[in-house]
């Protein structure tokens, strides 16, 4: 009868030693289904263009386009942001006409425009191209005196987040897959 009874005790007790493992494992799929709804980590780029009031149009765009979420988790990004005072400087009703739900796809190429991946400091820049998120190139300039992204300067650099760095511009660049839209022009 001891016999029979071992194998059921360690069964039981194997079955206590599991049980706390599977709820952590539990919790770990509960806060990664948390992170992909749309929490924004402090400190992140996301974050960083909320908290100022400089920004405020392109992080209502970023909401908008579901990019606030991206550019506030994981990953590195380096960022040429346009001010409110850029994307004052679009035609009448351009922005209001990039907002709509409709056209959420056009709004993410163009901010995705604005973005290249990884942690590109003001130093690491070189005249050329580069390859943004949204797949088409951007033409860098870089001189002793000066910053240029399309033709763009570059007013404050190397503002740093916890992943990755922003680049203050005082335009909105246009890709030329969103030439013509709602009278964009690059």
């Amino acid at each position: 009868m001891k016999n029979k009874n071992i194998p059921q005790t360690l069964l039981m007790l194997g079955m206590i030693t599991l049980t706390p493992n599977a709820f952590s494992e539990e919790s770990l799929a509960e806060r990664s289904t948390k992170v992909e709804k749309g929490e924004v980590k402090k400190g992140s780029l996301t974050s960083m263009i909320k908290d100022s009031v400089t920004f405020s149009t392109l992080s209502k765009a970023l909401v908008a386009a579901e990019l606030d979420v991206t550019l506030g988790g994981i990953g590195e990004y380096t960022i040429f942001a346009p001010t409110d005072e850029a994307f004052g400087k679009l035609p009448a009703d351009v922005l209001a006409k990039l907002l709509l739900p409709e056209n959420k796809e056009k709004l993410r190429s163009l901010l995705l425009y604005h973005v290249v991946p990884g942690k590109v400091l003001a130093a690491d820049l070189r005249n050329g191209d580069a390859k943004t998120m949204n797949g088409e190139k951007i033409k860098v300039a870089v001189s002793s005196e000066k910053i240029e992204i399309e033709g763009n300067k570059v007013y404050s650099s190397d503002v740093l987040a916890n992943n990755g760095v922003m680049h203050t511009i005082g335009k909105v660049m246009v890709p030329k897959s969103l030439e013509g839209f709602a009278g964009l022009t690059p």
